[in-house]
């Protein structure tokens, strides 16, 4: 298996400290290789520029653009450059975007990488996707910041999640045989029956019901601190990264949680971009990938005209 390490996100994928924030994930200055599930789902180009973004352009050309900022949703993980909806907004609204994301990361994380942008770039506006499944948390960043400050050296808990992590960063047969027995769907079926594989979008709530409002406070009260980053009269707009789980099931935590941030949001006077209703038109199956919880082609494109339909409202 000559490729076999494209299975593995680690190896474009660093860790990087931003003065006055947790650390936080940045792509690999340079890199320029294939990134595979090795369940089928995609096998797709990641090309990371010097400032460690998965931008076709210099850092220097991030001045008076509209700024996309978020998570791997918003890197784009599991399609092409060309394909990200940082990218179709551009053919959308023929306004030049700018694709500041960082996969694994959290509101903290973005106000991170909006702080380490040069000070000498400015954008024209900024776009957050905030991902309800995994943003929406109890936060104080700035507490994190320092305990991340006091604790450098982090020591990964051995898991069995680790343990599969090490397999498939240092061991190609691992991978082959993995690759092999998830082809058919009996073995499947078997390892996850026992435990040795997970099954495809599991259900997945980060926070208790009689935590919902606290945590929509202080998700919310991190996005105002992150719009309080940026030049006065910044337009700016957060896009709902609606849950799988509202999408196929009709969930009502889920629900829940995307109203309460839209009401929230719109006390605090930021703007909500919400995609559900395209999201609902299409379905679940056609918009993500079979097994990876994020968005395929169509699931980018709807986001895009979303973000597309509020950009072509602001003032001129």
């Amino acid at each position: 298996m000559p490729h076999w390490r494209n299975f593995h996100s680690g190896y474009f994928i660093q860790s990087t400290s931003v003065p006055g924030h947790a650390n936080v994930h940045i792509g690999v200055p340079g890199f320029d290789d294939y990134f595979a599930q090795n369940n089928g789902d995609f096998r797709v180009r990641i090309t990371i520029n010097d400032f460690g973004l998965r931008n076709p352009d210099p850092i220097t050309k991030a001045n008076d653009r509209i700024w996309v900022v978020g998570d791997s949703m918003t890197f784009g993980w599991g399609v092409e450059q060309q394909q990200m909806y940082s990218s179709l907004i551009t053919n959308l609204s023929g306004q030049q975007t700018y694709n500041v994301a960082s996969p694994g990361t959290s509101v903290c994380g973005y106000r991170a990488l909006v702080d380490r942008m040069p000070k000498n770039v400015k954008p024209n506006a900024v776009v957050v996707g905030l991902v309800l499944e995994n943003d929406v948390l109890r936060y104080d960043c700035s507490t994190l910041a320092h305990e991340t400050k006091s604790n450098s050296v982090l020591v990964e808990p051995i898991t069995f999640f680790s343990f599969k992590r090490f397999l498939t960063r240092y061991f190609a047969l691992y991978n082959f045989v993995s690759l092999t027995l998830k082809k058919i769907p009996l073995i499947e079926h078997a390892l996850i029956y026992v435990g040795l594989a997970a099954e495809s979008h599991q259900y997945l709530q980060q926070i208790k019901e009689d935590e919902l409002d606290i945590a929509v406070t202080e998700t919310v009260k991190e996005l105002i601190n992150l719009k309080r980053q940026l030049p006065n009269d910044t337009p700016f707009a957060i896009l709902i990264v609606p849950s799988r789980f509202e999408i196929r099931d009709s969930n009502p935590h889920y629900q829940k949680l995307r109203t309460k941030i839209i009401s929230t949001l719109k006390k605090s006077n930021i703007s909500s971009i919400d995609p559900i209703d395209g999201f609902l038109e299409k379905g679940f199956t056609a918009t993500h990938f079979p097994h990876d919880g994020h968005w395929n082609v169509l699931g980018h494109k709807i986001a895009a005209t979303s973000v597309n339909n509020w950009i072509s409202k602001l003032p001129k």
